[in-house]
Formats: C-alpha cells, structure tokens, sequence
C-alpha cells in the first residue's frame, strides 16, 4: 500500500499492517490519520523539522524525535478537546507505529515508547495549573485564620506551590530536614532520592506560623514524632487526608477543586517557574525529575500560550486595506 502524502519509508509499513498484523482497513485508515497528523504537528510546532510537506520527512528526522516530542502532541490533543477515548487509540497508533521503526525494521536507535508506554495515561490527561493571581488568591484564604488545620493546610500549600514538593514528600516531610538558619531542607523524593529545597520568606513565615502549634502536640506514634505535618488524630497525613483539605481551601478561593488537585500546586510550582525565566534543567533539580523529558512538559504547555497569544496579536486580524488609509 502506497501513500503519496506521507514519506517513502512508511510504505512497508502498511503492508506490515495487512500482512502480518492483519489489521482491518478501516482501522489502518485511522492509523494513518494519527499519524498525518502527528507528523504534522512536528512540521509545525518543533523547530527542528521545517519541511515543504511531511512526505520529505527522514529516518533522520524520526532518530532526532526525544519523548518530549511525543508528550508534547499527547497535550495537544488533550487542549483541542479531543475525547480522552480517542487520544487512548491515538497513543496506541503511535506505538504501533514507531514500534515497527525501531523493533521490525531496526530503523531507530533506540525504543521511543519505552519510558512512555509506561506513563502515557498520566500523561494523557493535561495538567492544569493555576495562573499567579489564582495561586495569590488561594494563599490568601487561609493568612488570618488562627485555626491550626487551616494553618497548617495554609503551610503546605506554600511549601508546594513555592518548592514543587509531591504529596508524598509532603507527607514524609520531618521537622528535623528542615535548616531555618540556612533557609533550607532536604526532600527524599522518589526512590529515596535526596534533594534539597529552599525557602523563601512567605514559606518559611507559614511554616513557622505552623510550628508554633505543631510543637504543643505529642503524637500518638512514636515514629511520628519528628513528622512536620500531623492530622487530627496526631499522625502523619494520608495522601486523601491532604486531597481533601486542599479541596476546601480550593472552594473557599473560588476554585473548582473537580478540575485542581494537589498535585496541581505542584504543575503550577513548575509554570510559573518556567515563565519567570527559570532554566529548564533548574526546573528539572526542583522537581526531582529523573528525567529531562518529563520536565520539558512545561516548555510546551508556555509554547501553546505564546503561540495563542501571537496569533490573537490586535495586528492579527489588519489586512492591507485598512493601511491604506495612513498611507503618505
């Protein structure tokens, strides 16, 4: 089966889909729209590849592709409104497809689908975060209140929405990692792996704020005595309990906690980050990201908003002839 909008070295491609995946017409018709349109998307929103058409794409280029790239189209799909069911079955093309270039045809160097097909459902789903005002508006819910959940509550959002923290560093967070004189703490991440973080003055002012009442209260554990943050029965937090808690401080801000979670703060942390300047791989130290695909993310989501904001530009919509009339 040969395609004349798509490059030459897919040709085998669909005969390997007849042939030996005995796949149906109808499906591989689906197949090679995801992949137009994947390819399409890279023509246009990956500055390496600036082809005439997507036929004149290379096995060269398909080498140069990193998972980012692929993330990047997965959340392009999801800020267009495609039905989740839908970029499931899209992701499932890609797979298909860049699986017969590395594993049939031995094209690719190496797998691109071997960290993704192991995450891509998270990454399916667009992270929301929140803009700066809505996070300002979200820690200024709690600023007054004398009540020590609240307080508390308020402490953890700082801690997330200014160090990137995950709910589980949260939980796990000890008093004793914590250097106030030096304005900094250690964070035992994912596969006990150890980072440092800093705090800036609001964080470290709502922790001390915290601290004052935490240091009444004799835990109920003996394993939880250095814990930083304890629920209402003098233990540590549970990933649901904090869920919750932030779910109220979401509604009392205005927000709707149906579309932010906690793990949203942590998003937002990394947005604005990056915004403001942020080095990609400083981000990436943050975050305590192993991988520096997974942080790139947040390039793409900023690249969507700059390219919305070009093509919404005043200058957008003037034509020729309404110069015209500042013509001298």
């Amino acid at each position: 089966m040969t395609n004349n909008d798509l490059p030459e070295f897919l040709n085998g491609f669909y005969d390997y889909l007849i042939g030996i995946k005995n796949l149906s017409k109808i499906y591989i018709k689906n197949m090679t729209v995801t992949i137009k349109q994947f390819l399409e998307f890279m023509n246009t929103h990956i500055p390496e590849f600036k082809h005439r058409s997507i036929k004149f794409f290379t096995l060269n280029d398909m080498r140069s592709l990193k998972n980012s790239d692929i993330y990047s189209f997965m959340f392009y799909l999801a800020e267009n409104k495609y039905k989740l069911s839908t970029r499931i079955l899209k992701t499932e093309h890609l797979k298909v497809f860049f699986d017969y270039l590395y594993r049939i045809q031995h094209n690719l160097f190496k797998e691109p689908f071997k960290q993704i097909k192991n995450d891509k459902n998270h990454f399916l789903k667009l992270p929301n975060y929140l803009s700066l005002n809505e996070s300002k508006r979200l820690l200024a819910v709690y600023s007054n209140s004398t009540k020590i959940n609240e307080i508390r509550d308020n402490a953890i959002m700082y801690l997330i929405l200014n160090s990137g923290l995950r709910i589980s560093e949260i939980i796990n967070l000890k008093i004793s990692d914590i250097d106030f004189k030096n304005d900094k703490f250690l964070i035992f991440g994912k596969g006990n792996k150890e980072r440092v973080g800093y705090l800036n003055k609001g964080t470290k002012k709502a922790i001390f704020k915290y601290l004052d009442l935490r240091n009444k209260i004799v835990p109920s554990s003996e394993q939880d005595k250095d814990i930083l943050f304890l629920g209402r029965y003098k233990k540590r937090m549970t990933s649901c309990n904090i869920e919750k808690q932030i779910n109220k401080a979401y509604e009392k801000a205005g927000l709707d906690s149906k579309i932010y979670t906690v793990h949203t703060l942590r998003h937002t942390c990394a947005t604005l980050l990056y915004k403001s300047g942020i080095n990609i791989k400083t981000i990436q130290e943050i975050l305590g990201h192993v991988q520096i695909d997974t942080t790139e993310i947040y390039t793409h989501l900023h690249d969507k908003e700059v390219m919305n904001a070009m093509f919404f530009h005043p200058m957008a919509k003037f034509k020729i002839k309404d110069a015209l009339q500042y013509a001298v």
